[in-house]
Order: C-alpha cells, then structure tokens, then sequence
C-alpha cells in the first residue's frame, strides 16, 4: 500500500538524512505491512463532524505536545492530556454555547521539522533534534544520528496511545479515556513513515491511516512538494499552516490542490501569523479562499509566530502577545466572511513556565521546563487563552479566568475533568447514525 499516491521524486524537505536506504527500505515494507492506527469509518466521521464546524454549528479545540515523548505516552499520562483537552473543550463550549471537537497533537507527533540542520553544543557540531521518529534530544553523535529504527518504534508508540485513547484493541466493557474521543492529529512530515501507512478504500480512493486529521507546516506546503502531494492524494481531512509570508496567490494554489470539490470539512488552514500582522496579513487570504469558494475551516495557531527568547536564553511565548493574536484572528477572519473555526494551541499536563505572562519571570529564577523543543502552554494558562477567544467572540469570558475554571474543574469529586458536554455526544452520535445511513 502507498505506492503512487505520493511521488517519492517530488522535492520533499525537512527530511531525514538516513545512513541505510536499504534499512529503511525494509522498514518502509514492514510499516506497510502493519495494520493502520486508523478505521476509515472513523476519518468519514469526523470529516462530518468538521462539515460542521465549516458551517460555523460547532468549533474545534486541537491541542497537545509540540513533540512528544516517548516516555509520556503511558496510560497515565495519555489520560492527563486528555483531561486538559476536555477542560479547554468545556471551557470554549461554556461561553459560545456551541459543541467542540476534541483534537489533540497525538499519537504520531513525532517529528519536527527545524530551521537549521546542526547546532553548536560546546565543542560538538551535532545534527538537531527532530522528534522522536528521527532522533534522540541527548546531545551526544550517536543519540543525533538519524536511525530509521525509530520509524518502528514511533509506529508501535503510536499504536499503544491509540489503544490508550480507546480507538483499538478495547476489550469488553473497556470504557475509553475520552468521551466522546479524542480526535488524533499529527504533521505529517517524515514521509518514509506516512506513505507507507496509506491505505486503499474499496472504491479506489486512500486514507491515510497513520492518524485521523493530518496536517503540513509552513515549511513544506510547496505547491509542487511531496507534502501537498501526499495530503491531496487522501480523503482525510486535511490541515495546512499559513504563515505572515503566504500569498494569495499561493494560499489559492494550495486550496484548489487540497479542496477541488469545495467540500465544507475537508481543508482546515491554521493560521500562525504573528500578533503584530495578523489584522494586516490574514484578511486578504481569508477573503481569497471564500471568493474561490473554498469552505474551509480557520484555525488559530496563536503560538509559533509568537516565540521570543528570554533574558535566560530560553525560547518563550508571552501570554498577552497569544492573546492579542487570538482577538486579532476572530476580527480578521470573521470581518471578511470567513469561518473562524477554533484554536490550535501546544500543550502540556505538567505544571511548567515554558510561556509566561512577562519575561520577568525568568530573571534570575531557575523555571521548570521539560519540552523536547518549543515553549508550551501549562493548564491554566492554556484555559487563560482560551477565554480569550471567548471573550473576543462573546463577550462573557474575562482574559485571567483560567485559574478560577482549573480550580472548579479539580474540585469535581473523583473526576479528571470537567464532564463531557451531553449535546456533543448527541452531536458526535447523529453524524456517526448519518454516516451509517448514507453508506447503506
């Protein structure tokens, strides 16, 4: 499975530069040879689910990692991080009154693409860090060497979250960690590991079955690249990031690749602009897909165009700066007639300051960090941000009630999160009965 959906003689960058193309090929046969970490009944189903969402009926929280570990990918953990995306679901839903859809950077997130190949530690050169699926964070040559080995290892990681999340291998009676789901997302970067877990429907068309909602970066989303290649040739739904430099032209270009068929679900395109060009940059873009007649989904990335580094050298987001972009998105995207779908944000169970609320907070205190690469959200400030959105499109959240919700949600006896909100499953399980009826 996967041969030719993807044109392997295509340019593909951000890739990794193995030592053993023999190895790999043989590692390529066995991922195809696997089962997929994903049903296609299940991608229909959210691509339904999204149709909503495009419709402007219901809005998507997708959170998690920035790369995850290997090491926090236990069942204890898997539940942590879903409490934290229930709590941003409830939270959301609150204050718009509208059913969310729970995604999270799960189960495949990996790989990382980075601006440079190598940096300097002390007197070593050494290959970067590129997530788990490439090679290791501990800076010595043998832990950066890129091992595709760590192809296998990632599947099998995977898997075990799948099975975690309740999505395969649930025994009788196994309640899963979510429900409704939890949705898994990942960027779909190393390509020696997707295009080998592409699968065929009956009809002739493929899913990719390495994750429910695949998306692409800002660094290879090139029109003619074997990214966009591999993400038009699927009928998942799909994501793009869109940053401050995208064009028209471009972001045209790319929606008529990944959207041919105007179908409301099927493309989502993340916005990661920055807080000081949001409200110039995005209102064009936004305009040109609706005038192409595009349905898409926008989401917010509030985080990567925000990235400042500290009075300790440390890489940090400002939680003022996110919050800024968040109210400028809703006024660009919603200004200009487009469907403000919801946030895409980085972030962790753990009570870490990787973002803060100024760079004070860094001066000469030693800060609990534990990302493998970018600054990420901690509970309560990911609830902060996310009653910036609702306070920008409602008017009900004031910014800094995220310590107040934390609290009221852990009060909850013997509860993890806050509850699952019942019209959600109602809305989950009526496009799940309409799918069932449509392929009768």
């Amino acid at each position: 499975m996967g041969k030719g959906v993807t044109d392997m003689r295509k340019p593909a960058l951000q890739q990794p530069e193995w030592d053993d193309p023999s190895q790999v090929r043989r590692i390529r046969e066995v991922l195809a040879a696997r089962p997929p970490l994903v049903k296609a009944e299940d991608v229909r189903v959210l691509r339904t689910l999204l149709a909503q969402v495009a419709r402007g009926e219901a809005l998507v929280v997708q959170a998690g990692d920035c790369a995850e570990n290997p090491d926090e990918c236990d069942a204890e953990y898997v539940s942590r991080k879903s409490a934290v995306l229930d709590l941003l679901a409830a939270t959301l839903k609150m204050t718009t009154h509208k059913p969310v859809v729970r995604v999270g950077r799960i189960a495949g997130q990996f790989a990382k693409p980075r601006s440079r190949p190598l940096e300097r530690i002390g007197d070593l050169e050494l290959p970067v860090y590129r997530g788990h699926m490439v090679n290791g964070p501990e800076r010595d040559p043998e832990s950066r060497r890129h091992d595709p080995l760590r192809l296998l290892t990632s599947y099998m990681t995977a898997s075990d979250v799948m099975e975690h999340l309740g999505w395969r291998g649930r025994a009788v009676g196994h309640q899963p960690l979510i429900e409704p789901r939890m949705w898994t997302s990942h960027e779909a970067l190393v390509l020696d590991y997707e295009v080998p877990l592409i699968r065929e429907l009956g009809d002739g068309r493929r899913w990719l079955g390495s994750t429910h909602w695949p998306w692409i970066g800002e660094r290879t989303r090139q029109p003619d690249g074997a990214h966009l290649d591999l993400l038009a040739g699927i009928v998942n739904p799909v994501a793009v990031k869109v940053g401050p430099t995208t064009t028209v032209e471009e972001i045209t270009v790319l929606c008529e690749r990944l959207d041919p068929l105007r179908e409301p679900g099927r493309l989502t395109l993340i916005a990661r602009i920055g807080a000081e060009r949001v409200t110039d940059r995005l209102p064009a873009l936004v305009e040109a897909v609706r005038v192409a007649g595009h349905p898409v989904i926008w989401l917010s990335d509030p985080m990567h165009g925000n990235t400042v580094v500290g009075p300790d050298g440390h890489k940090t987001r400002l939680l003022e700066t996110m919050a800024r972009e968040v109210r400028g998105f809703l006024r660009a995207v919603t200004g200009v007639g487009g469907t403000a779908g919801g946030l895409h944000l980085e972030t962790t169970p753990d009570d870490v300051l990787e973002c803060a609320a100024d760079l004070s907070v860094y001066e000469g205190k030693a800060v609990r960090r534990t990302s493998l690469c970018d600054p990420r959200l901690n509970p309560e400030q990911a609830v902060s941000l996310v009653s910036a959105w609702s306070d920008a499109d409602v008017r009900t959240a004031a910014p800094g009630d995220g310590s107040r919700v934390v609290q009221e949600a852990q009060a909850i006896p013997g509860s993890r999160s806050l509850p699952s909100a019942p019209d959600y499953q109602e809305f989950e399980t009526r496009n799940h009965s309409a799918l069932r009826i449509n392929q009768t």
